[in-house]
């Protein structure tokens, strides 16, 4: 039974009022009478018992009443609830005081003894109330923790240590004193000094997170809970790797931006620990309210509406409560399973789905005609590296005639905003995704340039964790054949966040996009692809180059060992988030631009791979080909 349970059986409501009744009654009647009995030149006649008695109840229970008393749960109480009962004692005391003199007047008992006797009266009131109050539950919460713990298995098995003893850290701790059948907390963990060695909540501190190992060992611990929100993503990603390390089941209390976006009572208290939380860095924060003034009652048209970015787009935008939202995908699985979601979540949704190839010009532009989109998010791409390389037409074909079509129609017909989702990829890029999205970039300045009645901008970004193609979903599912996992080469890195971030980062762009802009995310540290291997190993309770193996492949045609987020010539400067930077793009020879665009889509459509990538290499001098390490 949980302490819940168990304050249910306590007296509430009329029965709280008729307990604490029994106590002011028999507290003041008993005091006045050995207050009588130790002071002999005091005489107090049966008038006295009654009158003080009465005014003492009667003004006690209103003040309970007035101030709602009556419905504090004690056993969850605070200190503001035993204030409230002090302040209402001291009123009572000063009333009780003041009639009893209008009563009495000074024949039987001198003024100084009245008021000695009515404080005196005050003091004994408050401490019986409190005790009762404080001691009542603690006796019904231990005959039933004893109970409790006599039916539970008996072993070491959920002994747990609570990383931080703050606020969140001691709140845990009491959400499981009396249900040990999760977790029982055995001490806890905190790198203040002051803190170490002393006991919380009954519990000791048993040292701080550089003892992790020995204090798992010393407490028999088989689950950690790390319950430091705010801790620093350094300090974090130190503390997370050596409670891996135990083999200890680790959980973990989201930080406090998590629980700030996305509220949600069941993720505030433990979830497990993410790869993202070994990210190293600060989760970004954005700004909600510019992003629901521009997206509220407008229409919106998400390309690719079905893939990893494009669905959590539609999610977020349908949060906003906009006019219309249109999806348009070609893979009608994906749009079909977005779809059913938003309708489970917001039945509200004006939510239009249409299966579509961005390259089909004339399908895009009924659509265009029918819905007269207020906004464009453009997720829709081919975006696999290594198969670009062997099919660079196809992604000529879709991610660049795709583009372009779009972009047609966005100034034809007036929208007010387009948004690329680019990717690093295309800062001096060294493979066929790389350069088409390049190209895109350039197609989207030419129109800013050519197309003064919409906003067209990008959102340039690193890899998403977990979105489709990402090594995340790949090294989970080799981990979970027995390995072994297949990393290019043991010195790659590569910048991360993730999807829910990704796409904020997108929205808040359009709140203040200039035309012409390239958005740039400041994603902290790159992380090295064979730690993130090695984390992730170690988060499903295994040890790497033990229980998994760690292979090189070597690097596959066009990739790097590591990107760049910006090309040499472009200017960078700062917004009103200090995450996200701004870099204007360098500006396209209008005329040559367009002569060359028609020159690639023409080899693209002829299926002449060889072609396509001669003429990426002329558009884009930064294309050149990766240098190849070993």
């Amino acid at each position: 039974m949980t302490k819940q349970k168990i304050m249910d059986l306590l007296p509430t409501g009329k029965r709280s009022l008729l307990f604490d009744f029994a106590i002011v009654v028999c507290t003041t009647v008993l005091f006045l009478f050995v207050f009588d009995l130790i002071f002999t030149q005091i005489a107090f006649s049966w008038r006295h018992y009654l009158a003080i008695v009465g005014y003492f109840a009667f003004f006690y229970f209103f003040f309970v009443l007035i101030t709602h008393q009556n419905r504090v749960d004690w056993a969850h109480s605070e200190s503001k609830a035993f204030l409230i009962l002090f302040l209402n004692l001291a009123g009572t005391t000063v009333i009780t005081f003041l009639l009893t003199m209008l009563t009495f007047g000074l024949k039987t008992i001198s003024v100084r003894w009245q008021a000695f006797t009515i404080f005196l009266l005050f003091l004994v009131s408050y401490t019986a109330l409190s005790v009762s109050k404080l001691t009542l539950p603690y006796l019904y919460v231990q005959k039933h923790r004893r109970k409790h713990f006599s039916e539970e298995p008996t072993g070491n098995q959920n002994n747990t240590a609570i990383i931080g003893a703050g606020w969140t850290g001691t709140g845990l701790a009491k959400m499981f004193e009396n249900d040990h059948s999760i977790f029982k907390p055995v001490c806890f963990i905190d790198d203040n000094a002051r803190k170490i060695r002393k006991n919380i909540l009954g519990l000791p501190v048993a040292g701080s997170t550089k003892d992790i190992a020995k204090i798992v060992k010393k407490y028999h611990v088989h689950k950690i809970i790390f319950a430091i929100p705010s801790c620093a993503p350094e300090v974090k990603q130190r503390i997370i790797a050596d409670c891996i390390a135990t083999k200890c089941v680790l959980k973990i209390v989201p930080p406090l931006q998590e629980m700030v976006n996305t509220y949600d009572p069941k993720t505030l208290t433990t979830r497990d620990v993410r790869i993202d939380d070994l990210l190293g860095r600060e989760p970004l924060a954005f700004d909600m309210t510019a992003i629901k003034e521009y997206i509220h009652d407008k229409t919106a048209l998400v390309t690719g509406g079905g893939g990893s970015i494009g669905s959590e787009l539609c999610r977020q935008i349908a949060g906003y409560g906009p006019k219309k939202l249109i999806i348009l995908d070609i893979y009608e699985n994906n749009a079909y399973d977005i779809q059913m979601e938003l309708k489970r979540h917001y039945p509200e949704l004006n939510l239009e789905v249409t299966i579509a190839s961005i390259a089909d010009y004339q399908r895009c532009r009924i659509l265009f005609e029918t819905f007269r989109p207020d906004y464009v998010f453009h997720a829709a791409a081919h975006k696999h590296v290594p198969l670009m390389e062997h099919v660079p037409e196809q992604a000529i074909k879709n991610n660049v005639v795709g583009t372009w079509n779009l972009c047609r129609l966005a100034a034809e017909f007036k929208v007010e905003r387009f948004l690329l989702i680019s990717t690093d990829k295309a800062v001096n890029p060294t493979n066929v995704m790389g350069a088409s999205k390049r190209c895109c970039e350039m197609i989207v300045k030419y129109h800013a340039q050519t197309c003064p009645d919409t906003v067209f901008c990008a959102v340039r970004f690193g890899n998403v964790l977990g979105s489709n193609g990402s090594v995340i979903p790949l090294f989970r599912h080799q981990i979970e054949e027995g390995g072994p996992i297949t990393i290019t080469h043991k010195d790659i890195i590569r910048y991360f966040m993730t999807i829910p971030e990704a796409v904020s980062l997108v929205l808040e762009t359009g709140a203040f996009s200039q035309s012409g802009e390239i958005f740039v995310l400041d994603m902290g540290k790159p992380v090295k692809i064979l730690d993130l291997a090695e984390n992730m190993i170690r988060l499903m309770g295994l040890k790497p180059y033990t229980d998994i193996q760690i292979i090189f492949t070597g690097l596959r045609p066009g990739e790097k060992l590591f990107e760049e987020l910006l090309i040499r010539g472009e200017d960078m400067r700062t917004t009103s988030n200090k995450k996200i930077f701004i870099c204007k793009q360098i500006d396209v020879s209008e005329k040559d631009f367009i002569t060359q665009l028609e020159t690639l889509i023409s080899l693209s459509q002829a299926n002449e791979p060889e072609k396509v990538v001669e003429q990426l290499h002329a558009m884009i001098p930064t294309y050149r080909y990766p240098e190849v390490g070993d």
